[in-house]
């Protein structure tokens, strides 16, 4: 079963009348472009954003190309329905909006803000079950524990995600 031109082109119109005009409409699909940090960061310039979920087969394409809808897929699987990934999309678009967050810097310092994985992260006590924290982050020195999460996040994302440390290499030769 496919989602009725008919009946989604009404229930569009009536989300749009609410919406500013250029306000992007998404459409949740495993086809999509993939959604990632970079994406979350310019939909929460936005003025608003209308989310479609699929169902059953999907949304008739008639609806997709009249209303130029924005495909969008939160990777390489397939859910029931778009609304776990509508949820997903929303929770790390609105995390970057000013105010959002109690503490601003929260979102600076995290996976993907640089296009690296985030650096282990520590807290007390020192030791705990034989485990100790890094004596570097006990030091005191801010030059030394910034270039430690640094070496850490490049380790983490060379050896987790090939293809963000690939990405990153790139940027890093052409200059961005």
């Amino acid at each position: 079963m496919v989602l009725r031109p008919d009946v989604m082109g009404q229930a569009i119109e009536h989300a749009r009348a609410r919406m500013p005009a250029r306000a992007p409409l998404i459409y949740l699909s495993p086809r999509g472009r993939r959604f990632d940090q970079q994406m979350a960061q310019r939909l929460a310039q936005e003025p608003g954003v209308t989310l479609i979920c699929g169902r059953f087969e999907g949304l008739d394409q008639r609806v997709i190309d009249h209303y130029q809808i924005i495909e969008v897929s939160l990777g390489d699987f397939v859910l029931t329905g778009g609304e776990i990934a509508a949820q997903m999309l929303l929770d790390a678009t609105i995390r970057l909006i000013p105010g959002v967050l109690g503490n601003a810097s929260s979102t600076e310092e995290e996976s993907f803000s640089n296009g690296l994985l985030e650096h282990p992260q520590y807290t007390r006590p020192a030791e705990w079950q034989g485990h100790r924290i890094p004596d570097v982050l006990l030091s005191g020195n801010h030059a030394a524990i910034e270039a430690w999460r640094r070496e850490q996040s490049e380790e983490i994302t060379r050896t987790r995600r090939p293809d963000l440390w690939a990405a990153h290499e790139e940027a890093k030769r052409s200059g961005k």
